[in-house]
């Protein structure tokens, strides 16, 4: 069975309906005017001096000398990442700690390029 309802009441939830619409884009605009505020600051800002700029470590010898250095490091499987053996997670660790200088002294070494290399001086793979 359906309920009827009387225009007066469906004209009473309309109007509600409305007002709430009406005061959701109010604080919508709010909102969409504090982001743009927030955006307009966030291009020119500048570092603090509190702000904390990671420093790098560069490694200067050959990729082969490196991975030899690793492969000790690797196979010891005291090193762990979030508690697992994970020689791919912690070589993206070092990766992001120690840059590998390419030969010709220009850019550093790519976490693939890494991965690769290590693979290849494994002797189980």
């Amino acid at each position: 069975m359906k309920k009827r309802i009387s225009a007066s009441e469906l004209n009473q939830e309309v109007q509600e309906l409305r007002a709430c619409c009406v005061e959701s884009e109010n604080l919508l605009r709010e909102v969409s005017k504090q982001c743009h505020s927030l955006s307009r600051k966030l291009e020119h800002i500048g570092w603090e001096e509190d702000v904390e700029v990671q420093e790098s470590i560069v490694f200067t010898g050959t990729t082969k000398e490196f991975v030899s250095l690793l492969l000790p490091l690797i196979q010891s499987h005291h090193c762990k990442v979030n508690g697992k053996n994970n020689r791919e997670a912690l070589l993206r660790v070092i990766d992001n700690v120690i840059k590998v200088q390419l030969e010709n002294g220009k850019g550093y070494l790519k976490f693939p390029s890494l991965l690769d290399a290590v693979k290849r001086c494994l002797p189980d793979e």
